[in-house]
C-alpha cells in the first residue's frame, strides 16, 4: 500500500478506511501505471485525491453498478452477502431498538400498489429524503417487485421496504410468485400480507395468508397482516366476527408477535373515498386489542401494533392518530403524494 495512503489512514481512522477500501474495490492502477500519491497540497475527500476520486466514479459508471450502488456510510446495504461483509463497518444500524417496546412505536405504511415507474419513485424518494419526517414514527414503503431494489437505493435508509406479497414456501415450481427470501435478497426488509385486494381479486384465503405470513416471518421478514370487513358485513353487523376470524387464522400459525404489525382496513373504505370516523375505527381498534388479550396474551395486546387503512389523508390523519389504539396507517393513493409526509408526521 502506498506509505501516503498508510499516513491518511493513520490520521484519518475510519474514514480514510473506507477510501483505502474503495481503491481497492476499484483498483486504479489496472488501468494506469501509477497510482496519484496522496499530495498534502491536493485537496482531498476522506483522504483520496479528487483524481483518485474521479477515477473510481468513472470506473462504477462503467460498470454500471450504479444500478445497485449502496448508500456510503449511511445504512448497510442487504443485496448481497459479499456487500454485507463490506460495508458491515462503515453502516449505521436503521433497526429501532425501541419498535418492539410497550410503548408502541407509530408505524406508517405506504402501500404503493401496482403504481409507479422510475420517474415518479425518484420523486417520492427525493419528497421523503428532503422532509423533516418525525423520528418517532417508524415508515415501511411497500412498493411493487420489480421497482424494490431501485426504490431501496433512492429512499432514505431509516425507512423500511415491504414487498406487497409473497408465497408461503421459499422457492420452487410456483410461476410468477416471489418467496420472501427473494424479498430480502433484494433489499426488503417487510412484506405486506393479507390486504383485502389480495383476498377479494385473488382468492386468498384466511389460512393460505396465515401459512404465508408464518413462513414470512420464519425467514426473517417483519409482515403487515392486513384483516377488514366489507361494507356488506359491516352493514350486517358482523364486524368483530369478521375480524375475530381473520385473526385466530393468523393466531393458528404466529407464534411469535413481535415482528408482526395488524392492519385494520375496513374494505369499504380502501380508494372509496370514505373513510371511518375516529370512532369507528377505534372502535374495531379497541376490540381487536381485548381480542389479543383474550386469545393470545395480554403482553401482545399491550405491545402489538394496529394501524388504520382506509382512506387516509393528510386531513383526516390527525384525528385518528390522537386515537389510544391506533397505532399508525396503512396509506394507499395518498403514498404516492406530497400529502404523505403530513401523514407520517400526523402525532407532531
Amino acid at each position: 500500500m502506498p506509505p501516503g495512503v498508510l499516513n491518511d489512514l493513520n490520521r484519518n481512522g475510519i474514514q480514510c478506511i473506507a477510501s483505502v477500501t474503495l481503491l481497492q474495490r476499484f483498483p486504479y492502477h489496472r488501468n494506469h501505471h501509477t497510482i496519484p500519491t496522496m499530495d498534502q497540497n491536493r485537496p482531498t475527500v476522506g483522504g483520496v485525491t479528487a483524481e483518485v476520486l474521479k477515477a473510481v466514479v468513472s470506473e462504477a459508471l462503467l460498470g454500471k453498478f450504479t444500478a445497485v450502488f449502496p448508500k456510503l456510510f449511511k445504512c448497510q446495504w442487504k443485496t448481497y452477502e459479499g456487500q454485507k461483509k463490506f460495508y458491515a463497518n462503515f453502516s449505521t444500524d436503521c433497526t429501532d431498538s425501541n419498535s418492539n417496546n410497550m410503548s408502541r412505536k407509530f408505524c406508517v405504511g405506504g402501500n404503493w400498489k401496482m403504481n409507479g415507474d422510475q420517474k415518479s419513485i425518484a420523486e417520492i424518494a427525493k419528497t421523503l429524503s428532503s422532509a423533516a419526517l418525525d423520528p418517532n414514527t417508524e415508515v415501511v414503503i411497500g412498493c411493487p417487485a420489480i421497482y424494490l431494489m431501485y426504490a431501496r437505493n433512492l429512499l432514505p435508509c431509516e425507512l423500511g421496504l415491504a414487498g406487497q406479497n409473497a408465497y408461503k414456501v421459499a422457492k420452487g415450481a410456483f410461476t410468477g410468485e416471489i418467496s420472501p427470501a427473494m424479498l430480502k435478497d433484494i433489499g426488503a426488509d417487510w412484506v405486506i400480507l393479507g390486504h383485502s385486494e389480495r383476498r377479494a381479486i385473488f382468492g386468498e384465503s384466511d389460512a393460505l395468508i396465515a401459512e404465508k405470513a408464518e413462513h414470512a416471518l420464519a425467514e426473517g421478514l417483519k409482515v403487515i397482516a392486513c384483516i377488514g370487513e366489507t361494507l356488506e358485513e359491516r352493514e350486517a353487523g358482523k364486524t368483530n366476527e369478521v375480524v375475530a376470524r381473520q385473526m385466530c387464522a393468523y393466531a393458528q400459525k404466529i407464534k411469535d408477535w413481535k415482528n408482526v404489525v395488524v392492519a385494520y382496513e375496513p374494505v369499504w373504505a380502501i380508494g372509496t373515498g370514505q373513510t371511518a370516523t375516529p370512532d369507528q375505527a377505534q372502535e374495531v381498534h379497541a376490540f381487536l386489542r381485548q381480542w389479543l388479550s383474550d386469545n393470545i396474551s395480554k403482553e401482545v395486546s399491550a405491545s402489538l401494533r394496529i394501524q388504520y387503512g382506509g382512506s387516509v389523508t393528510a386531513a383526516n390523519a390527525k384525528e385518528l392518530a390522537k386515537k389510544p389504539d391506533i397505532d399508525g396507517f396503512l396509506v394507499g393513493g395518498a403514498s404516492l403524494k406530497p400529502e404523505f409526509v403530513d401523514i407520517i408526521n400526523a402525532r407532531q
